[in-house]
């Protein structure tokens, strides 16, 4: 009988190791299936994370074991401190105005939990007494984790199938890696500025009822062509970007998903374009960023490629190398926007910093007789998120006031002129590209809009709605017609690098 009780001893405390385990991935997995289609998150590092968050778990249950004398007291600290661990960035939300800053709330946090062992190894709770109830709480926890886990599973499963099951050369899409080089042709300096979230001067004057001919001047005057009331129907920028620099990618696969899905709003337009993606085994990050045809055909032409993103925020949407083989293990590790999830969740502050430049054999000279540049520049202070985080300081933060849209567009547009006029000082002839990639497509905005009785219809114009404009010297053939924003790629390759695509009607 005494041999018995021992064997049932051991099972339980072997179901409580395994609940310390399983503890702290509970909440990482539920991280990665609430995020992983608005954010690009590599199922293997999200695996890598929930490794070390499991050695760390099981080692502080033995701990706090050794301290307790009793497994059930070490498993509830465990569980109070993961709780406090995952929801530590919504507790301090809370608490803000008594603790100013998240290294005091950290400290008193730091307090609460060795007041907490102290209590539990004081007065040693008769954890006997209800012993099921901690045998059903570690099950519990073992099929909750089961329940996050399975999912990501299932999906990276549907995407290695997927990728099993292409016979080269069988792609249900295309991505042009190879480009017809003409050297003969002239190598400007381009500049592309990503004017993330821009809607169209037209469509501004239309919805908020004011002129934008003071903007439309500007921009003129300092010889852009505007594509009038642009659209493009991406809906938001990790859709958006394989349009607009993607071009084969787009004809033989992308055009049809973006369709299919157009008339959809913020969730269920991600969600549905990322399944679409696992059902052929592709995914942003891995497949469709790294090989941006635009960027491709650049550096195929011995461009200097420079790629300037804003923040280290959903700069996943843009490549961190154009040969990512060749990165290290621990930069593989951190490509993507887990690390970003994980720091602004708990008190971790994990977030690498990467240099946004590429390689190049620099051998193609602009008229200067220097090494011809390609830069991207991403700008987002017409983003709503922008704009809600810029006017928090004067007391107006409010996520339904598109009110406020305008005065961001302005602000955007000086700085914008600030570094054309700053580019044109020392390269009257560069080229320039001003592209946006979709309009208020958040999902607040949207609600809001649906709530002021405005129809489906309305709010998808407006978040279709993109700013397009492009400036070409006249020294390199001017630009005689506005020019689509899914031809802009199109039309700079054909011109500086050579004739690779038909421009669309």
């Amino acid at each position: 009988m005494q041999k018995s009780n021992f064997l049932d001893l051991k099972l339980v405390d072997t179901l409580y190791y395994l609940s310390a385990l399983v503890m702290p991935s509970v909440f990482l997995f539920d991280l990665y299936n609430r995020n992983f289609a608005e954010n690009h998150i590599n199922y293997g590092n999200t695996l890598v994370f929930a490794g070390l968050f499991s050695v760390f778990g099981l080692f502080m249950l033995l701990s706090i074991k050794f301290v307790l004398k009793s497994v059930e007291g070490a498993l509830v600290f465990s569980l109070i401190f993961w709780l406090i661990f995952w929801f530590f960035e919504a507790l301090f939300s809370a608490a803000e105005v008594v603790f100013k800053t998240p290294l005091v709330f950290l400290i008193f946090l730091g307090i609460v939990l060795f007041c907490f062992l102290f209590f539990l190894k004081t007065f040693k709770p008769p954890y006997y007494k209800i012993r099921s109830a901690f045998n059903i709480l570690a099950i519990c926890l073992i099929v909750i984790f089961l329940f996050n886990f399975i999912p990501g599973v299932r999906r990276e499963i549907t995407i290695h199938r997927a990728r099993a099951s292409i016979i080269e050369g069988e792609e249900p899409f295309y991505i042009k890696r190879d480009f017809i080089i003409n050297n003969e042709l002239p190598s400007p300096d381009i500049y592309w500025f990503h004017v993330d979230g821009m809607m169209s001067l037209e469509t501004m004057e239309n919805f908020w009822g004011i002129s934008m001919e003071y903007l439309r001047g500007e921009f003129t005057r300092r010889g852009f062509v505007i594509y009038e009331n642009a659209f493009l129907n991406a809906g938001f920028t990790d859709s958006a970007l394989p349009a607009l620099l993607s071009p084969s990618f787009y004809d033989s696969f992308w055009r049809e998903r973006l369709i299919k899905f157009e008339t959809e709003l913020r969730t269920n337009r991600v969600i549905g374009l990322n399944n679409e993606l696992a059902l052929v085994g592709l995914t942003y990050s891995e497949d469709i960023v790294p090989y941006y045809e635009l960027f491709r055909a650049f550096v195929a032409r011995d461009y200097d490629i420079e790629i300037i993103c804003w923040d280290y925020t959903r700069s996943v949407i843009l490549p961190l190398s154009f040969e990512p083989l060749y990165l290290s293990r621990w930069e593989r590790l951190f490509i993507g926007d887990l690390p970003e999830l994980i720091s602004i969740t708990t008190p971790f502050n994990i977030v690498p910093s990467h240099e946004r430049i590429t390689a190049s054999n620099y051998n193609t000279e602009n008229d200067n007789g220097e090494s011809a540049r390609f830069v991207w520049k991403t700008l987002k202070y017409a983003h709503m998120n922008y704009i809600w985080e810029y006017v928090s300081d004067l007391t107006e933060w409010d996520r339904a006031a598109i009110h406020l849209y305008p005065a961001g567009v302005e602000h955007l547009a000086q700085r914008v002129f600030y570094f054309i006029d700053s580019i044109l000082a020392d390269n009257p002839n560069a080229v320039i590209v001003l592209q946006s990639d979709h309009g208020f497509h958040i999902r607040e905005t949207q609600q809001h809009l649906l709530e002021q009785g405005y129809s489906l219809e309305e709010i998808l114009e407006l978040k279709h709605s993109v700013f397009s404009a492009i400036r070409i010297p006249e020294h390199y053939g001017g630009v005689k017609a506005p020019i689509a924003p899914k031809n802009i790629t199109r039309e700079l390759v054909n011109r500086f690098v050579g004739e690779n695509y038909i421009l669309l009607p």
